[in-house]
């Protein structure tokens, strides 16, 4: 056995036989044994194969790349001019997959399609092995999604690229990171950057919505609509309602999952949050649940009723997917002449007619399940610049003081 004759440390994939000083045998995440040289700068790899024979193999040719190490000048002749470092595609992907233990659901499918949309199909990286990849690469890669995307997807992306080359780094097939802090020099700084706004309807456009929503759309599709205008819901949250989280009689729902692309996961953050319904939306939801049951009579379902929001189009128990309701409320935002927005701004008109109607911004927190008042005050705070206006001579006057302040602090507590 060749290989007893060198001491061995253990790697990730298995142990590692140091043949001579720089250069080394190890198993690499594909299971095959390669030759690793390192002569200062300059660093290679050679893939022989899988097994006992693939070791025998590649610990003959580390000991011929020794022998001429050894000989002077021979040095950098003696490294085989070829690179099996894998490619970015393949290494990626596997990266992906051995690392999503770490993640949550949600977190792992924003990396596949960063992964996917933007990563693979990129021309500075597409088919380049590891090695290949320089930090200029990398540069005009995330510059190039800075012209078509957000900034938060350029610091996905940034996420993604990073992990992969530090994985490499770890494992040894690169001796360095070409995206490390490489970040700042594509980003402009987070007070200059462009940041898109919510945009929430007014009451009025809200009610005009709804109003032509009546006309063109489906009960189901209807109450998708009302549940975000009127709970503050994420489209995901309110496509995976279940009738057991319905409390009727206290008027609540506990939003325990989310849902998207045929897959059910936790909500943001992974925080579940009892959220209060208005009466009439309670009473409607009731009258709906009646409505389903009457329908799954009819097909032979029996009265149990589970995902409120079934698309009819879909094979199997699928609620509506949120393409689909995107493309809704394109359809009923162009019927009632309004300015098109997302389904993220209905959340956003919950948010702002709460807090202009004088809502406790802690209250409307709970609602919304954001993890502090700080964040939903930043996020809205700019559409209720009236809130205050009530008194306000009176106030500066000494006159009668603003209505809206407690007894306590009238009887001059501060």
């Amino acid at each position: 056995m060749p290989w007893r004759k060198y001491p061995t440390k253990e790697g990730k994939f298995g142990p590692i036989y140091m043949v001579a000083r720089g250069v080394q045998v190890r198993c690499d995440y594909r299971k095959k044994w390669t030759v690793f040289a390192r002569l200062g700068d300059q660093r290679k790899n050679v893939t022989l194969g899988e097994g006992r024979e693939g070791l025998a193999k590649a610990i003959k040719l580390a000991e011929s790349i020794s022998a001429q190490i050894r000989k002077p000048g021979k040095g950098r002749e003696a490294i085989p001019p070829s690179s099996t470092a894998p490619k970015f595609a393949d290494y990626s992907r596997n990266w992906l997959r051995e690392c999503s233990g770490k993640w949550d659901e949600q977190t792992e499918e924003r990396y596949e399609v960063i992964l996917r949309i933007h990563l693979l199909p990129d021309p500075n990286l597409k088919g380049k092995r590891l090695d290949e990849i320089t930090r200029a690469d990398v540069k005009k890669c995330l510059r190039g999604i800075l012209l078509k995307r957000s900034a938060a997807t350029v610091e996905l992306a940034y996420t993604v690229l990073n992990g992969v080359f530090e994985e490499a780094v770890d494992e040894e097939i690169l001796s360095s990171n070409p995206a490390r802090r490489l970040l700042k020099s594509v980003l402009p700084p987070r007070s200059q950057r462009k940041v898109l706004e919510a945009d929430p309807m007014t009451r009025e456009e809200r009610d005009l919505f709804l109003a032509h929503a009546e006309k063109i759309c489906t009960w189901t599709e209807r109450l998708i609509f009302k549940i975000m205008f009127h709970t503050g819901f994420r489209l995901g949250e309110a496509l995976a309602m279940r009738e057991r989280n319905l409390d009727r009689r206290e008027m609540t729902y506990r939003v325990t999952e989310s849902y998207k692309v045929k897959r059910f996961g936790t909500p943001k953050k992974g925080k579940m949050r009892l959220v209060d319904l208005p009466s009439f939306l309670a009473e409607e939801l009731e009258s709906y649940l009646v409505h389903l049951r009457k329908e799954a009579l009819k097909e032979g379902k029996g009265r149990e009723v589970d995902l409120l929001f079934l698309d009819p189009r879909e094979k199997g128990s699928w609620p509506y997917s949120q393409r689909r309701v995107q493309y809704i409320m394109k359809k009923v935002c162009r019927s009632a002449g309004l300015r098109v927005r997302n389904p993220h701004d209905l959340r956003h008109t919950y948010a702002t007619i709460m807090l202009m109607a004088h809502q406790s911004p802690a209250y409307v927190q709970k609602q919304l399940g954001h993890s502090s008042i700080s964040m939903t005050v930043d996020v809205y705070g700019h559409w209720i610049s009236g809130q205050g206006r009530d008194g306000l001579e009176d106030a500066l006057s000494g006159g009668v003081r603003n209505p809206h302040i407690s007894a306590y602090q009238r009887e001059g507590h501060r």
